[in-house]
This record gives C-alpha cells, structure tokens and sequence, in this order.
C-alpha cells in the first residue's frame, strides 16, 4: 500500500535492537510440475479494527482480520475462475488460527475477501496459506506476516493536540513488557495508526539480539505511523517544538538501573543501521544537528519501577533500546 510522501513513521523498542519490517506481506506460490494452469496468491491481510493492511501492517492477536485471496493465471495475471471455487486459509506459528477461515470465489469471479480469521498468539513470520478445497484446482498461495500484540487508530488534526495510548497497552506489564505513547501537540493531519509487535526475528545488529527479562517474554516493538505536515506539506514541529514518543519499558525486561544504562538507537533515514542517539541539549529541544533525541530529563524511573523513556523529533525515525 503506497504511503504518502508526507507520511511519518516512528517505530521503538524497549530493550531490543531492532530493524523495522513493518508487518510486511510476502507473496509466495511454489509452482508445480502437473496440469495445474493458476495458483492462488494472498495479496492483502489487515486488521479490521485499525486497517492496518499491505506495507502497514497485517492481523492482531485474537482480532478479525480480512484476507484477500486471488486466482492468477501462469503470468500471475488476475485469472477469473470458471465455477465456484472455496478457499480455506491455514497457518503457521506458535498460535492457532480460528474463527472464519473459508470463502468462495465466484464463478466468473477471481478473488475473494474472507473477514473473520482470527490469530490467537502474537508472533513474527507466521506464514499463512490459502488452499483450494473445492471448484478450479490451483497451486496453494502464502504469505509471511507478522501477527502484533494489539494496535489502536487515531485521527490527527492540525492544530489540535494529540495524545494516542493504547487501551490494550495502556501500561507496560510482564506479559506485555513495552508500550508506546504518542505526543502531538501540535496535531497532524489524517488517520494515526500505532501497534506493538514482537522483536523476535526483526533486526539484527551486532551482537545485540532481541532481549528478553526475567518474565523470558521478549520485548516489544512499537510503530507509530503520523503525518507530521500539514495540508500544504509545511511541517508542523521544530528543533524547539518536537513530537514526542514516550516509550514504557517493564521493570521485568528493563531492570534495574536509571536511563543512561538503556540507551537509545535510532534509524534517521528509515532504512539504514540504527545509530546511537545522543542526549538532548536541554530538556524539550533538539539539537540543530539532530533529527532525534533522548531527553534525559524527563525520561525516569516510575513508583513501580518501569523504566519511560522519552525521545523527540521531528523527522522520520525508528528507534530502540539495546
């Protein structure tokens, strides 16, 4: 799904070094040596609550997702089928799929949306699979996705602050040990989307791997996605006047010590290494070199012990604790 020019994402992840694969979609059809003249192709999964879909993202745990699965010829051309045709949707991984996981492409027609799937455990690279059980005989399709813990959807208006947390994440826990929180005070412009994923299988950097606490639950990736501009394109934040991503980091995963033993690491490009990202000048600014900011200030330690690290910007960004 192609994303505005203006589009601004920021992903974190508490304790983990991560590259950001944002719930990506992995077309596979393994070809066959027999009759068979098409194969089925999964060419879209999304949650329904959120519609986190394509390059975005994919399904939530216990959540109804929407697939769309497709016949395609031999080319990988859209291929109408010549009777009903049903479909049924399996997958792999620690979890169990449920709920509704048939449907039926008709006659004449060369896709169908199944609603209702459901994932039962969050989890990185499950590989779903759609099947023919009935009607035109086509190769199976596949698609690797990664299933995240929860996501929640905002609207983003110019000029209005903006303050998205996740009632699903609303604080970090043992079993949900990171959780991400958004600050615009200056607003934005659009739908804002934000979800956590597991850091299993996502980066690798170094000899840094994804971290897990003493509860042995791994670490979590959070993604927030915002137009930073406004309708014209101007930007709506500044060196003195950043957004703000509140990262919140369990005492079970991000033990004891203050904020300069969690430091922070962050992609300024969106596609290269993550890099060290350095303290803040003084508490609410950014440097005018950087693009992203650790401030050391108001990053502490609650009553509980979970560790709240606060980073600015004003630029697209990902970013992690190692």
């Amino acid at each position: 799904m192609p994303r505005p020019a203006h589009r601004r994402l920021l992903s974190v992840l508490a304790a983990v070094v991560v590259a950001v694969v944002p719930l990506a979609v992995a077309a596979s059809n393994p070809a066959r040596a027999d009759a068979v003249k098409g194969s089925l192709a999964i060419i879209s999964v999304s949650d329904a609550g959120t519609g986190l879909t394509g390059l975005t993202g994919a399904a939530v745990q216990g959540r109804s997702t929407s697939v769309v699965v497709e016949a395609r010829d031999e080319t990988g051309a859209p291929m109408a089928v010549t009777r009903a045709t049903t479909v049924r949707l399996t997958a792999s991984g620690p979890g169990t799929l449920g709920g509704t996981t048939t449907g039926t492409i008709a006659k004449n027609a060369s896709r169908v949306t199944i609603t209702g799937a459901t994932y039962s455990t969050f989890a990185n690279g499950v590989v779903l699979t759609a099947s023919v059980t009935g009607g035109v005989s086509l190769d199976q399709g596949s698609a690797t996705i990664n299933v995240a813990s929860t996501a929640v959807k905002a609207t983003a208006r110019e000029g209005t602050p903006l303050n998205v947390t996740d009632p699903g994440c609303a604080a970090p826990t043992a079993a949900n040990p990171v959780c991400g929180f958004l600050r615009l005070p200056n607003g934005g412009t659009g739908t804002v989307l934000m979800y956590v994923e597991s850091c299993v299988g996502v980066f690798k950097l170094g000899e840094v791997a994804c971290f897990t606490g003493s509860s042995q639950q791994p670490a979590g990736l959070v993604t927030a996605v915002a137009s930073l501009k406004d309708a014209d394109g101007n930007k709506l934040y500044s060196k003195t006047d950043p957004a703000t991503f509140v990262v919140a980091c369990d005492k079970t995963l991000c033990s004891n010590g203050g904020v300069p033993k969690f430091p922070v690491v962050a992609d300024l490009t969106n596609s290269g290494d993550l890099m060290p990202v350095f303290d803040c000048p003084a508490k609410g600014l950014l440097g005018d070199d950087q693009q992203a900011c650790l401030d050391t200030v108001q990053s502490k330690r609650d009553n509980a012990g979970d560790l709240y690290s606060v980073i600015l910007f004003d630029h697209d960004i990902r970013a992690s604790h190692p």
